[in-house]
Formats: C-alpha cells, sequence, structure tokens
C-alpha cells in the first residue's frame, strides 16, 4: 500500500519537475480518483513554490464542465485577493469575461484561463503552474478527449505553456484518451496507469502494517489507513482500538496533527456508535491539538465535524461557532466546496436559535458562493432552504424569486 502511494506521490513530484512534457495522463478508475486528489494536496502544501489548480468538477458535457472549471478558478483567485488583502499585497486580476463567454469554444475559454493565471505569477524555472483537470466521473468523453487534444503543443511549445504542467485522466476501467492521444502522435504527453483498487490497498495496507522489516513510522501510517478501512466497512471496535493505539504513539512522538487526526477518527466511530456527547470530546480535544499546528485540512475536518455533533446534540451556539471556525478555514485553504458547505450549516444553527435574519444571510451568502463555482446540489439546498423561510415570514416577492431560480436550476440540470 505504503509502496504504491509513494508510486504515485514520486510520478506527480516527478511529472512537476521535469521541463520535456506538457500534459500528464492519469488513468484511473473513479473510485480511485480520491486517492490522487489527496496526494495533489499533500504535493501542493508541500512544493510552495509552485500553484496547484485542482479542478474537480464532473465532465458532463464540455462546454459546461469548462464554465465550472473556470467558476473554480474565479473563486479560488477571489478567495486568494482576501488572504493577499489581508497581508496589504495587491489583488490580483480576475479572469477575462471570455473565459466564461458560451459563444467561443470551450477550449478557448479554457485557454484564456490558463493564460491569465499565468500571468499572475513569476515565469521562472522553479515556480510553476500545475493545473490539474480531474474529474472524479466522465460522462461526456469525447468532449472531454477533445478539450484535451485541443491543449496539446502539435506546433511546438507555444509561450503561455511555459512553466505549465497540465494533469489530465483516462478511465482505467475502460481507456479512450490514452490510445486517442497516441493514435495522434501527440508530443509532450506522459500516461501514468495506477492501481489503487480497493482490494489492492487492503491487501498491500494489511501487510505493510504487519511487516517487520519496514519502519515503525511507516507501519504506523498504514495501520491509520487499516482504521478507516475498519471505519469504512462498518468494523467499529476494531477501529476504534486502532485509533487509540495510533493516537498513544503520536503522542508519544509529540506529532500532534497525526494525533488530531486519530481523535477525529475516533470521534467519528463513536457518532456511528450513538455515543455523540463522547464523540464531541474527541472532536473538541483533537481541534485543540491542530490549532497549534495549523494543518488546514485537519482542522476544516474537525471544525465541521465538531459543529455536526453540536447540531446533533441541539448545542446551537456551539455549533454556530465550530461552523464559523470552519468557514473562515475553508477561505483560508481556498476550498470553495467546504465553505459552502459550512455556511448552509451555519444557516441551519442560527435558525435552530430563531435567528432567522442571521440564517438568511448565510444561505444568501452560500447561494452567492455556489453560483460562482458551479456547485449545484449545494444551491439548490440553500435555495430551498431560503425560500422555506420566506414563506414562513409571509416575503413572497423573496420567495418567488428563490423558486424561480429553482425552476431554473432544475431546467440546466435536465439540459445536461
Amino acid at each position: 500500500m505504503q509502496r504504491k502511494l509513494q508510486e504515485l506521490q514520486a510520478t506527480l513530484r516527478n511529472f512537476v519537475d521535469q521541463r520535456d512534457s506538457l500534459i500528464l495522463v492519469v488513468s484511473a478508475r473513479d473510485d480511485e480518483m480520491a486517492w490522487v486528489f489527496k496526494t495533489l494536496q499533500g504535493l501542493d502544501e508541500e512544493m510552495d513554490a509552485d500553484l496547484f489548480l485542482v479542478c474537480d468538477p464532473e465532465a458532463g458535457p464540455v462546454a459546461q464542465y469548462v464554465t465550472a472549471v473556470n467558476a473554480g478558478v474565479a473563486a479560488q483567485l477571489e478567495m486568494a485577493n482576501t488572504a493577499r488583502a489581508a497581508k496589504g499585497g495587491p489583488r490580483w486580476a480576475p479572469l477575462p469575461t471570455r473565459c466564461q463567454d458560451m459563444r467561443l469554444p470551450p477550449h478557448t475559454r479554457l485557454q484564456a484561463a490558463m493564460i491569465h493565471v499565468r500571468s499572475l505569477i513569476p515565469i521562472e524555472a522553479d515556480h510553476r503552474l500545475v493545473w490539474c483537470l480531474l474529474p472524479p466521473t466522465l460522462k461526456d468523453r469525447s468532449g472531454y478527449a477533445e478539450l484535451v487534444s485541443q491543449l496539446l503543443p502539435v506546433d511546438g511549445y507555444e509561450p503561455w505553456m511555459r512553466s505549465l504542467r497540465i494533469i489530465v485522466r483516462d478511465d482505467r476501467s475502460e481507456p479512450f484518451l490514452g490510445p486517442l492521444l497516441h493514435r495522434l502522435r501527440a508530443p509532450g504527453v506522459l500516461v501514468y496507469e495506477v492501481d489503487l483498487s480497493t482490494a489492492a490497498l487492503t491487501d498491500g495496507l494489511a501487510r505493510d502494517a504487519v511487516d517487520e522489516s519496514r519502519p515503525v513510522a511507516q507501519r504506523m501510517q498504514a495501520l491509520l489507513q487499516v482504521a478507516a478501512l475498519d471505519y469504512s466497512h462498518r468494523r467499529y471496535p476494531q477501529a476504534l482500538e486502532k485509533y487509540g493505539l495510533l493516537h498513544d504513539y503520536y503522542a508519544e512522538h509529540d506529532a500532534k496533527a497525526m494525533q488530531a487526526l486519530c481523535l477525529q477518527g475516533a470521534g467519528d466511530v463513536l457518532r456511528q456508535l450513538g455515543q455523540a456527547e463522547k464523540a464531541r470530546e474527541r472532536y473538541q480535544q483533537g481541534l485543540a491539538l491542530a490549532i497549534q499546528t495549523q494543518a488546514l485540512p485537519v482542522l476544516l475536518n474537525l471544525s465541521m465535524a465538531a459543529g455536526e455533533v453540536c447540531l446533533e446534540l441541539k448545542k446551537y451556539p456551539d455549533a454556530e461557532g465550530y461552523f464559523d471556525i470552519t468557514d473562515r478555514v475553508a477561505a483560508k485553504a481556498l476550498n470553495a466546496h467546504a465553505k459552502a458547505d459550512a455556511l448552509e450549516k451555519l444557516g441551519l444553527a442560527r435558525e435552530y436559535q430563531s435567528d432567522t435574519a442571521g440564517a438568511l444571510r448565510a444561505w444568501n451568502d452560500t447561494a452567492m458562493l455556489c453560483r460562482s463555482v458551479g456547485y449545484l446540489d449545494r444551491l439548490r439546498s440553500a435555495l430551498e432552504r431560503m425560500a422555506r423561510l420566506y414563506e414562513n415570514a409571509g416575503m413572497r416577492q423573496q420567495r418567488q424569486q428563490c423558486l424561480a431560480e429553482l425552476r431554473a436550476l432544475s431546467g440546466r440540470e435536465e439540459a445536461r
């Protein structure tokens, strides 16, 4: 297991570091993409000199896919500007309007976004822009393949491609992109096939965890992943026991971020066992540790979980506080979807405290963010909640506006 993940990490890192190829095709199944995303997030945190743009909306009709990708990039730029402003730095210019002009071909709009973002950072050999077009599922395969083929350096490398790396995906179960690029004799393309299937990972993890020839730290990392698998397969007592052993090990080595991760795992298990109060205690303990490390992904997940369990326990002021933390951490981590999730739940916590105005503010913020990044499921949920509150308050005009947008949203979804 560890060897497979190390191979994936090394392949992605080496692709970013090399200078001869523009595109890396990662051939993976849908259920393996989470590992690819996790690895890229780790590299993003590790490789400070590089800017990673991980775009993961589902690849439906290619025109809508590019719209969603560019909307996500625009939201990341806006969140980055918030952070830059807090430090007294200048704002980055927003994406040009042509990036969302549906009259233009999808590849033209995507290339315009790439050129713009490329212009924002210094063009240096050690400062790369890594653009990851990695939909978790592939619906419009022909459209996605056409989009990727339009990014190839068929006439040689162009100025806008300098220091750019593009990572795309193929379907390992039914390859379509790799064979197409091979037929096109596409220059500047590498293909990497991964096998991170559940069966392969489970077997590898079990072997790594008990392999006494491996360093203890690696065995503990494997054990942590086995605990997560125990949890996913509802082997709750086994998962809880492993999280306890791991917590003690990481406490002995003063690895606070890993301690926090184990406490979150234990809290998740306790919630499934119906022990919400104990789960809340574990989340609080984990947050106290994570805050000391400023490990944003750990902080994000713990604060969200703490808020959710407080909702279950009807501790609504506490829930509001945790979701407010999640909102701010998500903004700092440039995670627009997590920010939208936190804002919606922040509105719920306020509604349960009879703070109707506060709930509406949170849901309006949710809807605004979701529109900008194409997060349609969360947008629908926020609009439905607002429509309900407007109806209860007798605010007919506002309710009708929400209902009209919901109808338009349904039309967009049916057209996909």
